[in-house]
């Protein structure tokens, strides 16, 4: 099992990646491409990495000393990808989110009932994944 900090970076790495892939997709989406959906999960995203963000540097972890988040994500051009149109999206999203729900069970697994972070986690686990509403599997966090 991951230390807490361990398992903190780590979800941070990957909120980061997905982040700056998306940033990248927003540029190159056309309207009703799935642009919204693709908009409304970096407004969440950002929200995510500065709870994130708090935790790491309380812990006195900065992030700026951390690897650079995961290039494959960040990486990807969309477009030449062959990522278009509405179904393309939802699945490279799909794909994206699925990496990140895994971090998140990642990061859950280190704290115990009643541990502050584990709310925050909990809570962050549970709005992206209504917010995803089926794109991936259903999944039970701790």
């Amino acid at each position: 099992m991951q230390t807490k900090n361990d398992a903190m970076s780590e979800l941070w790495r990957v909120l980061s990646g997905t982040q700056a892939a998306y940033e990248t997709a927003l540029d190159d989406l056309d309207d009703g491409a799935g642009k919204d959906l693709v908009s409304e999960i970096t407004a969440m995203r950002k929200e995510n990495i500065a709870q994130v963000e708090k935790y790491l540097s309380d812990a006195g972890v900065d992030t700026s000393a951390l690897e650079e988040p995961d290039r494959v994500y960040s990486a990807l051009d969309w477009t030449s990808a062959g990522i278009e149109g509405p179904d393309g999206v939802e699945t490279q999203v799909r794909k994206y989110e699925a990496d990140v729900l895994d971090a998140y069970d990642r990061a859950i697994e280190p704290y115990a009932a009643g541990d502050a972070e584990l709310q925050f986690l909990t809570q962050q686990y549970e709005a992206l994944s209504e917010k995803l509403g089926g794109l991936t599997p259903d999944r039970a966090a701790a």
